[in-house]
């Protein structure tokens, strides 16, 4: 009988050893999962951000091409720079720096909805905290405990069937 009280208390240890190292795996997946997600946000961020810059040098680019087409028409007409001439390079610089402020608020947009969609994948990720592995642990041991007392009930049964 001596065999089946240290089978019973072999598979206890055995099962909260098992019961540990998962836990602990879990905890290196899910580590894994969260840098993983932090990764790909960081390069969406900077794909957004790339592309906002790259908008706006374009918009830039585009205006001085205009005020230079707007000067060069007033030049060819005689005209000076004053009145009409002013307000159409006026208009123009206007139009670039809405253009701007627009690349702005889409960069932004772009930002908040990759941090959204960075949360509701952190959601997913099945992190172990400390009482998710206690409770594990403690169940496991019960088990194991349950087991060890099994085989104490069945040793006392074999003990008074041999005796009496």
């Amino acid at each position: 009988m001596c065999e089946a009280m240290t089978l019973a208390v072999a598979a206890g240890v055995m099962g909260v050893a098992q019961t540990a190292y998962s836990v602990t795996s879990q905890a290196k997946q899910a580590k894994a999962q969260n840098a993983a997600i932090s990764a790909q946000l960081d390069v969406t961020n900077e794909e957004a951000r790339r592309r906002a810059t790259s908008e706006i040098f374009q918009d830039m680019r585009a205006a001085r091409r205009e005020q230079g087409r707007i000067r060069a028409a007033a030049g060819e007409a005689g005209l000076a720079l004053t009145g009409s001439v002013d307000a159409l390079l006026f208009d123009s610089a206007m139009q670039a720096d809405m253009n701007h402020s627009r690349s702005i608020a889409n960069l932004e947009s772009r930002t908040s909805a990759n941090a959204a969609e960075a949360e509701a994948a952190y959601s997913h990720v099945g992190n172990v905290n400390g009482l998710t592995a206690g409770l594990q642990l403690g169940a496991s041991a019960l088990t194991g405990w349950s087991g060890i007392e099994a085989a104490k009930i069945e040793k006392r049964r074999a003990a008074k069937a041999a005796g009496g």
